[in-house]
């Protein structure tokens, strides 16, 4: 229900709201109706209120009224200032409308002032030119009137005034009638060049037909013409060093080049020299180094006695220089002699060159320089060509020499204790030595062991590294030694050479003896010296270039021989030591190519290195001795200049053949590998059709054996190629014996099968039959495989019983060839188990050596 409020209440609520803008806090008056009876006094209210307001307005006005007063005046005084500004900027307005007007005026009439003055600058320049021309056009006249007289020096002379007018004309140099001009001025010259070129041309005349050149002095024209007038005229026509160079190539080609180059016909032509002419006569009787530079001086003395120095020196920058460079490719270079016998003359033929060095410096010629030059490093280029005809020779002989093969003695004195098997067999027959004895090599305990790399024949000896044993087991279970790579390392391998620990291989040497025949050992009372001889194969190669060698030293000698030792070529003697170097290197870098026809090349190129070195080492203990009784000096002396070398030569070579040695080992053992990986680890060997696989892997493996028997028995020397053989029969034996040790189950079958591979591959040994001191064959394929024997009991595991294969643990050597483990794992692949299976693995688990 509406509230009901006093008109008060509404007429205040009603002047907050428009005074203030404030809504009635008064709940009853802001709900409360406003009924028509309350307007009147709303309104009354309402009307008060505005007459008290304007009475409040007119109280302020009156007390505000003083600065009111002040501000109105300031505003009459402002606009009065702004309006006087105003007429201020309309007159500078009006002002600057009359200074462009002005300024327009000053520059119109400045404009025509200079345009007046342009004309006048003008007319006077046209004066000035038409002058110009009038005075080019009568120097024409006088060039050309001087040219029909055959003033010709005059007419150039004229003609170059006339240009330095043309180029005066400055702007009116385009005009047309200069263009007439100066095609007038360069037909006048072209005649001018012309009739000077005719002039040259016969005074240097050149007849091509009978090769013939004619140097005159003057010539009969209108008037006469002499070769100084022509000359002053080329050099003002800039024409000088073209006709100079064109007279260089008529000589060369007519003259010079027939002289000193053979032609088509393989003849060398002569000249005459006829008064002014020199022409081209008949075929060179005498082609020395002597009288081809006679003939170079009397070329130079023609052309200086008939040509003016003017001609004479630029003639001589040109042709010179293609004297020269003729002289030396065609005469002088091939007069390099190739050997010491040569030097004497060729010392002759150096003072000869130098003598037509200094005639053409008296000339005062120039280009001669390289004569000079060429003389100063005769010593250089000797040895140069010294070089070069050692790698001709290389290239030459060694495709012939590696055909021809040889058998040599390898020489090896060693030292063995008393006891020894070698000391034994000795004993027993004094006459041993033919052969290298079969113990010794087994009783030889090598350093280190080496698997050669494949490496470049330019590489160091750091390139062959030399890998641990262990290392080659990683390859194939077990550890067994089987690469041989390193027989070259030192003649004879760690794995390959050393024996099983048998009652029968107890040969040791105090020491190891080197490849060279060195041994170190002392000998004592029970101590014996015992020389082993074994022969082998090498190409002639080794020989050949230790001939080669031999050659130099000799040379080095004779250079320095009293007759020779102040010759020009005697400083470069020393340099002749490095042609063993180089020599050396060429065939480490050319072996493989020139081996390769041969089905052993890599073992060649072994015994090849390996008697190369050996002579190397023997020339170098040689030349020692004869050094100490030499009358070289000792900077000379080839001991104390090549040994360095060629010790490191000796190092890198005996590397060369061991890496090509290695190779051939490793590409022979992958062959091997590849036939017995047909039979995928004899795995189901007794299953059709493979078994039949099975088979063939094992006879191509055995053939294969066999075949680089035949291969290499007459190239190798007897106990290198056991060794080798030695090295692949352990490669099939160890992949063998690897891939039975891998099979978890071998049935009885399987079991019977692969003791049969065994029998097959024992048949190998026939490979290691050698004859004793005795006369007795002996079979020594325990020595030159070192898995020989557990490959036998491997054998042996696989046809026996438990307890036969326990005996062989307990009572025999099984444990120093087999490890417990491996045992193990073929007794538990080849036996069900069972209590008798668990004892005998007990058993030798409990007795293994640790």
């Amino acid at each position: 229900m509406p509230s009901h409020a006093s008109d008060e209440q509404l007429g205040d609520a009603l002047l907050q709201s428009v005074e203030h803008g404030a809504f009635p806090q008064d709940e009853q008056v802001a709900s409360a109706t406003v009924p028509c009876s309350a307007l009147p006094k709303l309104l009354e209210i309402v009307g008060k209120a505005g007459e008290d307001t304007k009475n409040q307005v007119r109280t302020l006005s009156r007390q505000a009224a003083p600065d009111v007063d002040g501000w109105i005046a300031q505003a009459r005084k402002l606009q009065a200032d702004m309006q006087r500004s105003q007429d201020t900027a309309t007159e500078i307005v009006h002002q600057a409308e009359a200074g462009r007007e002005m300024t327009a005026r000053v520059q119109d009439a400045a404009s025509k002032v200079s345009l007046l003055h342009s004309e006048i600058a003008y007319n006077e320049s046209l004066a000035q030119a038409v002058e110009q021309l009038r005075d080019i056009s009568a120097l024409l006249d006088s060039a050309q009137n001087a040219a029909v007289h055959g003033h010709v020096l005059h007419a150039i002379q004229t003609l170059e005034a006339a240009d330095g007018a043309f180029k005066r004309l400055g702007p009116f140099g385009a005009a047309r009638v200069v263009g007439v001009l100066r095609s007038k001025e360069d037909q006048l010259r072209k005649a001018i060049v012309e009739t000077v070129t005719d002039s040259w041309n016969g005074l240097m005349a050149v007849d091509n037909t009978k090769h013939r050149i004619s140097l005159k002095q003057s010539i009969e024209r209108e008037a006469t013409v002499h070769v100084d007038t022509v000359v002053e005229a080329l050099v003002k026509l800039h024409l000088l060093d073209s006709v100079v160079a064109r007279l260089s190539r008529d000589l060369d080609r007519i003259i010079i080049s027939p002289r000193l180059a053979m032609g088509s016909d393989r003849l060398v032509s002569a000249f005459d020299i006829a008064g002014d002419d020199i022409q081209r006569a008949g075929p060179v009787n005498d082609g020395s180094v002597k009288v081809t530079l006679e003939d170079v001086h009397l070329i130079a003395e023609y052309l200086s006695t008939r040509l003016p120095p003017t001609i004479a020196v630029p003639l001589s920058s040109k042709l010179v220089p293609i004297l020269a460079s003729r002289l030396v490719s065609n005469l002088l270079l091939p007069a390099v002699p190739l050997s010491t016998d040569g030097i004497p003359s060729f010392q002759d033929s150096l003072s000869y060159v130098l003598g037509l060095v200094e005639y053409l410096d008296e000339l005062g010629w120039s280009g001669q320089n390289r004569l000079a030059e060429w003389v100063d490093k005769s010593a250089e280029i000797w040895l140069a060509k010294q070089k070069e005809a050692a790698i001709s020779r290389v290239q030459t002989i060694f495709p012939k020499e590696v055909r021809e093969k040889k058998t040599v003695e390898r020489v090896e004195t060693q030292v063995i204790s008393k006891g020894d098997a070698l000391h034994a067999a000795d004993d027993q027959d004094d006459d041993w030595g033919a052969d290298w004895d079969d113990e010794a090599e087994a009783g030889r305990e090598p350093k280190e062991h080496i698997e050669e790399e494949d490496l470049s024949a330019w590489g160091d000896e750091g390139d062959a590294t030399a890998p641990e044993p262990e290392e080659e087991a990683v390859k194939e279970k077990p550890a067994v030694g089987e690469d041989a790579d390193d027989w070259g390392a030192e003649w004879g391998d760690e794995e390959d050479t050393k024996p099983v620990s048998t009652p029968k291989s107890t040969a040791q040497p105090v020491e190891h003896t080197e490849p060279n025949g060195k041994s170190g050992s002392q000998k004592s009372p029970a101590h014996q010296e015992v020389t082993l001889r074994e022969t082998y194969t090498v190409t002639a190669i080794p020989d050949a270039i230790m001939e080669m060698i031999l050659q130099v030293v000799r040379e080095v000698e004779t250079l320095n021989s009293p007759d020779l030792a102040k010759s020009a070529i005697a400083p470069a003697s020393g340099g002749l030591y490095a042609i063993p170097s180089l020599l050396l290197a060429m065939y480490r870098a050319t072996a493989v190519m020139h081996y390769s026809k041969d089905i052993a090349s890599n073992m060649l190129i072994y015994n090849d290195c390996q008697r190369l070195s050996d002579r190397l080492r023997l020339f170098l203990q040689d030349q020692a001795e004869k050094d100490k009784t030499s009358m070289l000096p000792q900077h000379l002396q080839p001991s104390k200049r090549l040994q360095p070398m060629l010790e490191a030569d000796i190092k890198t070579i005996d590397g060369f053949g061991k890496r090509a040695y290695g190779r051939e080992m490793e590409s022979q053992r992958q062959i091997i590998r590849d036939h017995l990986e047909d039979a995928q680890g004899f795995q189901g060997c007794t299953n059709v059709p493979f078994a039949t696989v099975c088979d063939d892997a094992i006879a191509t493996t055995i053939d294969r054996i066999g075949d680089v028997k035949r291969q290499w028995q007459h190239v190798l020397s007897h106990s290198a190629l056991l060794q080798s053989l030695g090295s692949l029969v352990s490669t099939a034996l160890t992949k063998f014996i690897n891939d039975v040790e891998d099979m978890p189950d071998i049935a009885e079958d399987e079991s019977r099968k692969l003791h049969g591979y065994c029998v097959s591959l024992i048949t190998m040994s026939q490979h290691f039959q050698t004859e004793d001191g005795g006369g007795e064959m002996r079979d020594t394929a325990s020595i030159y495989t070192p898995n020989w024997f557990k490959f036998q009991y491997l054998s042996e595991i696989l046809d026996s019983s438990l307890a036969d294969i326990k005996y062989f643990w307990t009572d025999g050597e099984l444990k120093l060839e087999m490890e417990a483990e491996e045992v193990i794992g073929l007794i538990d692949a080849l036996f069900a188990p069972s209590d008798h299976r668990r004892r005998a693995i007990s058993e030798i688990r409990r007795t293994s050596v640790r």
